[in-house]
């Protein structure tokens, strides 16, 4: 009696199923959105100071491998103004590189440049150093970002 009440409750615990969903190994592909804080200091080619602001991203995540979009704005001391930057990411594993436009905001000017960034990341912490290029100088900053994940949609091949 004990092994049919065995079997009859592990039959109804176990999921039905579905002909038309594919055997796979692993995760499957999502969309996800992320948001988070950064922080960190220019440290060369420009006015030297800290920076901190916020970054919103939406990737397709496979694996270990991602690409997708990227906005970010921050507060920059050095330069005594806001950069936005927004452009394209991508990545594979813990290494991951992002590139855009950039913008600066300070005194009454915005020049339109160009950036580029090279993060490690382990979970949702990235270290990471940028390089923006203005025709007013360039810029060189290093720090680090938490970004946390806000939803997902679109899983599946």
């Amino acid at each position: 009696m004990k092994v049919v009440t065995a079997l009859v409750l592990a039959g109804l615990m176990a999921g039905n199923a579905r002909a038309d969903e594919p055997f796979h190994i692993g995760s499957l592909p999502k969309w996800i959105v992320l948001g988070g804080v950064e922080t960190g200091g220019t440290v060369a080619l420009s006015g030297r100071g800290a920076l901190v602001g916020g970054e919103l991203s939406v990737a397709r995540l496979r694996e270990r491998k991602f690409i997708g979009l990227y906005g970010d704005g921050y507060y920059d001391w050095g330069a005594h103004g806001t950069y936005t930057t927004a452009g394209v990411e991508l990545g594979q594993g813990i290494v991951g590189l992002d590139g855009g436009a950039a913008i600066l905001f300070a005194g009454g000017q915005h020049p339109l440049g160009a950036t580029g960034r090279l993060s490690l990341g382990i979970g949702v912490v990235s270290l990471y150093a940028r390089y923006l290029y203005f025709k007013e100088g360039d810029v060189l900053q290093v720090g680090l970002v938490i970004k946390l994940p806000l939803a997902t949609f679109g899983g599946g091949y």
